[in-house]
């Protein structure tokens, strides 16, 4: 009896034994493929973060580099312009109002006094627009100059009469003005025997560039070229010291007839043979707000104008 019950338990304890084995191998697999999965999402977790980081560093990189190549361009497209664009002296036309509004706001007397001033030019004088004139010791020549060139004025008599290239000899040999030996040109305070070669050269291209412009009929055609005249420093300069010593000519030829409180505008109008108005806008509401040099003209000169905020610079009014 005992030995038939001894295989019966023993197969029970096999019976038994198996699922308790079965478990284990399915709890074991379990746990490797947990581990697998955690191995993986730890190594795709450090790669997600590498790129992450990579793909910062790659923003912050190109952010910099973007800022660099603009601060670059913006430095090569400003040396560019200033390089190949024309630096005109006299610049092109704005509207008057438009440029009294930009140029004098707040509410000071003064400013005050300007607005009413540039309205009375847009309204009674019906000046539209003006033209800016580089502000320096040649902007009254520059302005009186632009103009003539700009209509084709023509030369004044006294021009047509004499050589005026011989004019320095002149001033010397025949009225004795030793002081011509130490005339000076602009920045330069001494040239030495050369001052007469200098001086006939800039007369003689006054002359030439004056006939140049009087012999052309077509407006625009004499506004491109002034637009390329007066972008050229160098030339300007040349013709303001001859304009400089035409006027100083003048001195002594009409000496006793410059009774005038504004002798340098009255010699530039006599000796170009024009009738410079000005506006003295600084002056409004008095009788010195429109004053003439020559006052009376001799003959039928032609007008230019100018207009002023101080005596000082000049610009030019576009009717």
């Amino acid at each position: 009896m005992a030995a038939t019950r001894s295989p019966t338990r023993a197969r029970e304890r096999e019976r038994s034994g198996a699922p308790a084995a079965g478990s284990d191998q399915v709890h074991s697999w379990m746990l490797a493929t947990s581990q697998a999965l955690d191995t993986v999402w730890r190594m795709a977790k450090g790669f997600v973060m590498l790129a992450v980081s990579f793909l910062v560093a790659a923003i912050c990189y190109f952010r910099r580099l973007h800022l660099y190549s603009g601060h670059k361009l913006k430095w090569w497209i400003g040396y560019l312009q200033r390089k190949f664009k024309r630096n005109l002296s006299v610049e092109a036309e704005v509207d008057l109002l438009s440029y009294c509004a930009r140029e004098w706001k707040g509410e000071t007397p003064r400013n005050k006094l300007m607005r009413k001033a540039y309205e009375e030019l847009f309204w009674r004088h019906h000046i539209k627009c003006v033209r800016q004139v580089r502000r320096d010791n040649y902007d009254a020549l520059r302005s009186v100059l632009f103009q003539i060139f700009s209509q084709g004025i023509s030369f004044p008599s006294w021009m047509k009469e004499k050589d005026i290239v011989k004019l320095p000899e002149k001033l010397l040999f025949s009225q004795g003005c030793n002081w011509i030996q130490q005339y000076s040109f602009g920045p330069e305070k001494y040239t030495g025997s050369n001052v007469f070669g200098k001086l006939r050269k800039y007369v003689e291209l006054l002359k030439t560039q004056w006939t140049e412009f009087n012999g052309i009929r077509d407006y625009h055609k004499r506004g491109s070229m002034c637009n390329t005249l007066f972008s050229d420093a160098i030339l300007e300069y040349k013709l303001y010291e001859a304009l400089k010593f035409i006027m100083l000519y003048q001195v002594t030829e009409v000496y006793e007839q410059m009774k005038t409180k504004k002798i340098d505008m009255f010699i530039l109008g006599y000796s170009l043979e024009v009738k410079i108005k000005v506006f003295r806008l600084f002056k409004f509401n008095s009788r010195d707000f429109e004053v003439c040099y020559p006052e009376e003209p001799l003959r039928d000169w032609p007008e230019i104008s100018l207009l002023t905020e101080n005596d000082r610079h000049y610009h030019i009014p576009v009717f």
